[in-house]
């Protein structure tokens, strides 16, 4: 049965406040830790107070830029400009996919809850348990068992789970995460996850 014109628009109000909040989250991200500015400034990595694994991320991101700039057309700055808005679109794109992908499979029992109530989902609790702090804060742990989660249901559908890519380094941060989630978990929505259309 289609959803009626109500749904729809509390489905698609859902939708655009979660890409709102993915893509400023990113933006932040990419300018404050990697260097990576709108209007296509790049600073150079070894001026950015990195980690190790840190800089391969940025590395991985400017290489992805790169990639995107190649197929634009115009003058340089404004291909970069334009790359550079793609970029923050793809990376929030997958991230928004991948939480919303998890949320229909909880309704449908194929995995165990874990964004349906956040660091409160039973499957969390348990992992958080298992794991003993042994991961770091609170929010890096529920990011371990999403990465996990993403991880083994990239075997089946890899397109949208598979981790190594470069749309997939940038992570929502605590803040961003918890106001998605509170959006996609709103309670005149609950039903929408069980039916089939809420995909499309």
């Amino acid at each position: 049965m289609s959803f009626d014109k109500d749904t729809r628009n509390a489905l698609s109000k859902t939708v655009a406040a979660c890409r709102r909040l993915l893509t400023e989250d990113v933006t932040d991200q990419l300018r404050g830790r990697f260097g990576m500015h709108p209007d296509g400034t790049l600073l150079p990595i070894d001026r950015l107070a990195l980690a190790e694994d840190e800089k391969a991320v940025a590395e991985a991101l400017r290489e992805l830029l790169d990639h995107f700039a190649v197929g634009e057309a115009g003058r340089v700055e404004e291909c970069r400009r334009r790359a550079y808005d793609r970029l923050v679109l793809e990376i929030s794109f997958t991230a928004l996919n991948r939480l919303a992908a998890l949320r229909l499979c909880e309704e449908r029992g194929l995995v165990v809850e874990c964004v349906r109530q956040g660091t409160a989902s039973d499957g969390f609790r348990l992992f958080e348990s298992v794991s003993g702090g042994a991961l770091g804060t609170r929010y890096q742990t529920y990011r371990a068992f999403l990465d996990g989660l993403f991880s083994e249901l990239a075997k089946d559908l890899g397109v949208l789970f598979d981790c190594t890519t470069p749309q997939s380094v940038v992570f929502p941060s605590e803040r961003c995460l918890d106001r998605v989630l509170a959006e996609l978990n709103k309670p005149g929505l609950t039903h929408l996850w069980a039916a089939d259309e809420t995909i499309g």
